[in-house]
């Protein structure tokens, strides 16, 4: 098959991911890169020899020779950029979260055609934990699904980074905080590994900004949550707990489970540094108890793909990517349901 063209706006550190992992893909070709600093386009056209360069992503959505383009910049500014490539008929990769509320994603839906969208928060799910995890829920070996549980919060390291970005923990920039940087990967992992079937139908949630102590983790004015809890009541009587956090006043603390009436499966969505990652099965035994299997471990028969590689094999093979837009407006409509219920301080139904 051909390579697909690709054209990348954003040449930040996500977008230098996405050149990466272009670069080790063979159906992908970059052959334009835009970005608004002209020091970072610049250095990116050196280290990875592009030749066309621009300063604007408009001109580069134009370019005959772009057949799809990946957004890698802020939400805040991403639908207005992706709905122009849906107009030239281009296909789109998406940066998490695919959009700041339900509404744009709608709008974003409305536009799609027959064009192949991706949304960059399924990042995790292309890998051997997550393969291991779908394989032992879809055979059944938790019984019935009765609580997912995410707890992923990180304690404040020693000094804080220079210049934090102003958009990460922004609502007008970015959409929101933690939740939608880091939480959205929880969402959707587990959201994947149970093959979709949760079903939410109500959240009580609410976040907290950084505290005064760690203000100077996060860039001035910054509005939008540090620390975020979200519980959800699903169909068929399951619970989904949700809890993320980062520059936290405790230990970094990580735990992803999924209990069902027969079993209790243990992931690591995103393994901590230094500590080997694993998917652990707990199971009930009559007359033993409760027995513990390793299922996967690190090292063993990690999966070889990535958000792009699918997202262009997406595009010749005439299939949507692992997230899709129908995916995502999903996962929009928890994360706008979260930020309503901590707005109202009530529970909000989910549609």
């Amino acid at each position: 098959m051909e390579p697909v063209r690709l054209g990348i706006v954003g040449c930040g550190v996500i977008g230098t991911q996405h050149l990466d992992l272009a670069e080790k893909c063979s159906l992908a070709e970059v052959v334009a890169i835009a970005d608004v600093v002209e020091d970072r386009v610049r250095a990116a056209a050196e280290r990875f020899d592009i030749s066309t360069t621009y300063d604007n992503d408009d001109d580069l959505i134009n370019d005959e020779q772009v057949d799809a383009v990946v957004l890698a910049m802020p939400a805040g500014f991403r639908t207005p950029v992706a709905l122009k490539v849906l107009e030239r008929k281009k296909h789109v990769l998406l940066e998490k979260p695919v959009a700041r509320s339900v509404e744009e994603v709608e709008k974003i839906m409305a536009l799609q055609g027959d064009r192949v969208v991706g949304c960059c928060s399924s990042r995790f799910v292309f890998t051997g934990h997550a393969e291991a995890a779908t394989r032992c829920i879809a055979s059944g070996g938790l019984g019935e699904i009765r609580m997912v549980r995410v707890r992923g919060v990180q304690g404040a390291p020693e000094a804080p980074r220079d210049n934090p970005p102003l958009w990460r923990q922004n609502m007008e920039q970015n959409g929101g905080g933690v939740l939608v940087n880091v939480g959205i990967y929880d969402l959707d992992y587990m959201m994947h590994v149970t093959g979709w079937e949760l079903k939410p139908k109500v959240v009580l949630a609410t976040w907290w900004p950084a505290a005064d102590p760690m203000s100077v983790y996060v860039a001035p004015n910054s509005d939008a949550d540090s620390h975020c809890v979200g519980l959800f009541l699903c169909e068929r009587g399951i619970v989904f707990s949700m809890e993320r956090g980062e520059f936290c006043s405790m230990e970094t603390d990580n735990a992803w489970e999924i209990v069902g009436t027969e079993g209790t499966l243990y992931v690591p969505v995103r393994p901590q540094k230094g500590i080997p990652a694993a998917v652990v099965l707990d199971r009930f035994v009559s007359g033993e108890g409760v027995v513990r299997e390793m299922l996967w471990e690190e090292g063993q028969g990690d999966v070889e793909n990535d958000i792009l590689n699918d997202f262009v094999c997406a595009i010749r093979e005439g299939r949507q990517p692992r997230t899709d837009l129908e995916q995502s407006l999903v996962l929009q409509k928890m994360i706008d349901a979260i930020y309503a219920s901590a707005k109202s301080g009530k529970s909000v139904s989910i549609s």
